[in-house]
């Protein structure tokens, strides 16, 4: 049986390397001062979505989804990192709003003004959505829970455009559950499967948060689209895990396994697998805090012996000094 050591050594590296890459933090929103011309726009945008809320008819001339990703935060809110998908938006410059409703809040009759757990605006230049199939990253903030998800996108109109030039909009409503990393039970982030990733010179600024929240320290993890991958592509995915026990010395003791099944004639079969990853005292630094740092977890695979097909990637997390066993599976084709 071949395991893949050249895996192994990537993840261990990953691991040492992100080590110090704190919980995330709560992103800036926008607090800018705006022109006279922002300023009706951002308004514009709001009423949208408060007449969405109200029962109107979304607007359709752009439609989206929202692929979302959890996080544990420095605060007890989780950090919710998502694409955007557009479809049919303009290569223009653009409004995007994003509005997250608690729906079973009770309203206060005697509030001047509405609150929601997370509400921020956007202004999107034409580069940022240019071809074919384009895609935004953002995020928010929120408390575990459902909740309704508004994301409005607004073309936005030049001041000196033709009297009667409509702009294009759309309007998606959707719910999405965030999920509690403050139980104290054994869990992991979303296990994140990157497309690319970027190594970073410099931090990035709180504002650049809002627009790139896939970086982690020094890296910058780019989602892959879909999970279709070639023979000659590498499978990455990086995640945190949450919750561990403690050893004696106050250090998680982790065994972290990677198997890799394939379906053949409607049935699993076992592929191949990784050698174990350990995560605890002896590989990590001194310095180490657990009440700070999530524990990173991640391999990185070639595909090339993998035949064409479906495979589910198994994730295994044992933690020995609590007695708990947490799994993950990441499902995934290879091409030719």
């Amino acid at each position: 049986m071949m395991v893949f050591r050249r895996a192994t050594a990537v993840a261990v590296a990953l691991v040492v390397s992100a080590t110090f890459a704190v919980a995330q933090q709560a992103p800036k929103k926008d607090d800018k001062k705006r022109s006279k011309q922002e300023q009706a726009e951002i308004e514009q945008i709001v009423k949208l979505v408060d007449g969405v809320m109200a029962g109107q008819p979304a607007p359709t001339d752009i439609t989206m989804s929202v692929e979302p990703f959890f996080m544990k935060s420095q605060e007890a809110r989780t950090f919710v990192p998502f694409v955007l998908n557009l479809n049919n938006a303009p290569k223009t410059d653009a409004a995007l709003y994003i509005r997250v409703v608690d729906p079973a809040a009770v309203p206060d009759p005697k509030a001047k003004k509405v609150t929601y757990p997370w509400d921020d605006i956007h202004f999107v230049p034409a580069a940022q959505v240019a071809g074919d199939s384009p895609k935004l990253n953002r995020v928010f903030m929120a408390t575990a829970g459902t909740y309704d998800v508004y994301v409005a996108y607004k073309e936005r109109i030049p001041e000196k455009a033709p009297k009667g030039t409509v702009a294009k909009m759309g309007v998606l409503k959707t719910q999405i559950t965030v999920p509690d990393f403050y139980n104290a039970e054994l869990n992991t982030s979303t296990i994140l499967v990157a497309d690319k990733v970027n190594m970073l010179t410099a931090p990035i600024s709180p504002d650049e948060a809002r627009e790139r929240p896939f970086v982690f320290g020094a890296q910058e993890l780019l989602p892959a689209p879909d999970m279709d991958f070639k023979k000659a592509d590498e499978l990455s995915i990086f995640f945190q895990v949450y919750n561990a026990g403690l050893d004696a010395a106050g250090k998680p003791d982790l065994t972290l396994e990677y198997e890799f099944h394939k379906t053949e004639a409607g049935a699993e079969k076992f592929f191949n697998k990784t050698n174990p990853q350990v995560v605890n005292a002896s590989m990590l630094p001194p310095t180490f805090d657990p009440a700070k740092f999530p524990v990173p977890g991640g391999i990185t695979v070639p595909l090339a012996s993998f035949g064409e097909g479906q495979y589910r990637l198994a994730i295994k997390i044992t933690d020995k000094a609590a007695n708990k066993v947490f799994t993950r599976d990441v499902k995934f084709t290879v091409k030719g």
